[in-house]
């Protein structure tokens, strides 16, 4: 059985509400995909065009999560259904 995000995501897929929908849908999955304790540290941002932009809160972290930027990049293309295709790790402005 297909997960109902390929689904919701297949319906927006080509309109002017997609990228708004796969953004909501990590920022209410983000704690439960990349841990609490990193959640607490950075957050997705915006998306556009498959390429995500996490955005780092803590700037202790930033240095830490460029190294895990491969292993977060593999779970949130999983959990997206390869929505997500590149992953960019930005401080907060």
């Amino acid at each position: 059985m297909e997960p109902v995000s390929n689904i919701v995501f297949s319906i927006f897929r080509g309109t002017d509400r997609h990228e708004e929908w796969v953004l909501s849908c990590l920022e209410g999955a983000w704690p439960r995909l990349v841990g609490e304790r990193l959640a607490s540290a950075c957050r997705p941002r915006a998306f556009k065009g498959w390429h995500l932009i996490v955005e780092v809160t803590d700037p202790e972290w930033a240095t830490s999560l460029k190294g895990l930027e491969d292993e977060l990049l593999k779970k949130i293309e999983t959990a997206t259904g390869g929505e997500v295709r590149s992953l960019e790790i930005a401080a907060r402005r």
